[in-house]
């Protein structure tokens, strides 16, 4: 059993706190959150049954606490990872890891140093549509791999919440807030990305809310809010990328695969659950049954992993090393957009292995 603290009571804490409770416990126990408004720890604590609501500094310095899993917005990361692992605690943190590669390498070291477990969200990767696809493409369902087209379709978070700004300001934007979760699939499916070529705009300089709370009010955007990408990976497969909070409905599907004997449609990878849909040579597509034990799995299934190698001394599947990728292949990105020209991504990340020959999480 793992003892876990929330750090940051906002919108996504919600889901983090429901993980360890309803799914995953029997192997995280949720015994402390923390928020720089100590008001919304003691409700969390209270909506939740968690022990301790504790201030950000007191969490550093709880003694039952031993993985620290850091909610705050994407601009703080490196600083409360940092002070997190300085205080001998694992640390499982939202994404992006870091906005920089050289603050995503200083975490990584200090976890080194400190020889604590480094994680980052997200791990939808590890669910039941996205292992199902893994498993197909390792059994050759539909022979190599020609290319892999993917769309996120979204039209801005100023529609439903109303501490949107964040998401306008850099370290922010489509590529920051959503690229992760199709990354991290690409990741476990292929492995590394070599180059990206990409070209970006911002459509509306000012952004005006649309949920009640904050109705009428603006935003001043500083990032591209529709972005389109070519990726080269390193086995040569082809991935382009529309990533875009400018849109408010398409019938593209989420992820298509393309093989030479066959089509492989996926979900959105920001969810759990979802159709895998499977055409062999230009028949119809047709729903695949997925593989079992994973139909459960919301936010924590990472953080239970750590768990699990905690124990036997696996590397975890949502790693350091990973994030790491995702980051300079993220900086590459927007690089490439500023540059008009095609950059390099020199990072490399191993394969993560199949959810299926690793020990069962729930």
């Amino acid at each position: 059993m793992l003892n876990i603290g929330v750090l940051g009571c906002g919108n996504i804490s919600n889901h983090y706190f429901r993980g360890p409770k309803n799914v995953f416990f029997n192997r995280l126990s949720l015994v402390s959150c923390s928020d720089i408004i100590l008001e919304r720890a003691q409700n969390s604590a209270k909506t939740y049954n968690i022990p301790k609501a504790l201030t950000p500094e007191e969490l550093m310095k709880d003694e039952d606490t031993q993985l620290i899993v850091n909610l705050t917005v994407p601009q703080a990361h490196f600083e409360m990872t940092m002070k997190a692992i300085e205080a001998g605690k694992h640390v499982y943190t939202e994404k992006p890891l870091a906005l920089t590669r050289e603050n995503a390498a200083l975490m990584i070291e200090a976890a080194d140093k400190k020889g604590v477990r480094l994680g980052s969200a997200p791990d939808t990767f590890m669910s039941a549509p996205f292992q199902t696809a893994k498993k197909l493409i390792s059994e050759n369902a539909i022979g190599d791999i020609v290319g892999v087209n993917a769309i996120c379709p979204l039209r801005g978070n100023e529609f439903w919440r109303p501490d949107a700004d964040f998401f306008y300001k850099k370290g922010a934007g489509p590529i920051w807030d959503m690229a992760p979760y199709y990354f991290n699939v690409m990741i476990s499916l292929f492995g590394s990305f070599k180059s990206v070529t990409a070209i970006g705009r911002i459509t509306w300089e000012q952004r005006t809310y649309e949920c009640e709370a904050r109705k009428g009010d603006k935003i001043d955007v500083e990032v591209p809010t529709h972005t389109v990408a070519m990726f080269e990976l390193e086995n040569g497969i082809i991935f382009n990328f529309t990533n875009s909070f400018d849109i408010y409905k398409s019938a593209s599907p989420y992820f298509e695969i393309y093989g030479e004997k066959g089509t492989i449609v996926l979900p959105f990878p920001n969810y759990y659950t979802g159709d895998v849909l499977l055409s062999e040579k230009g028949g119809d597509f047709k729903a695949v049954e997925q593989l079992t034990g994973y139909e459960g799995f919301m936010r924590s299934a990472g953080i239970a992993d750590i768990e699990a190698c905690l124990a036997n001394g696996k590397k975890h599947l949502a790693s350091a090393e990973m994030a790491y990728h995702v980051t300079d292949a993220m900086c590459s990105w927007e690089e490439s957009m500023e540059k008009g020209c095609t950059v390099k991504i020199e990072s490399r990340c191993s394969l993560p292995e199949g959810m299926w020959l690793r020990e069962a999480l729930i």
